[in-house]
């Protein structure tokens, strides 16, 4: 008869927390890197709209281009709150993350131990 380790439940349990956790880091990341486009493409549109603003001859022109510059710079503080709540979330995620690993590792090492 093999070799079974007494807490290999426990093992396997670790090992699904920690596939769980890597999930929802990788999640995260990626609703960080769809949040910074947007930032990106907001600064981008705001630049292209400053470039644009020397066309505006007329007052309802520049009327406007003065509220769609505002809009747009509202929106990009926004945008940034948003970046910066994500980027919290990953470094939580992250950190869930490490624990989940070492954890899975003490059982794994406890395993190895057990067996010698």
């Amino acid at each position: 008869m093999g070799y079974k380790f007494s807490m290999e439940r426990v093992l396997e349990w670790r090992e699904s927390l920690e596939k769980i956790s890597m999930e929802k880091f990788v999640f995260t990341q990626n609703e960080l890197n769809r949040e910074i486009l947007r930032l990106t493409n907001l600064y981008r549109e705001y630049e292209t709209l400053k470039k644009k603003s020397v066309k505006y001859k007329k007052a309802n022109e520049i009327k406007q281009y003065e509220l769609y510059k505002f809009d747009l710079e509202e929106n990009i503080e926004l945008q940034r709150q948003v970046v910066d709540k994500k980027t919290i979330e990953l470094e939580e995620r992250r950190l869930e993350l490490v624990d989940s690993q070492k954890n899975r590792k003490i059982m794994e090492n406890l395993k190895e131990k057990d067996y010698q």
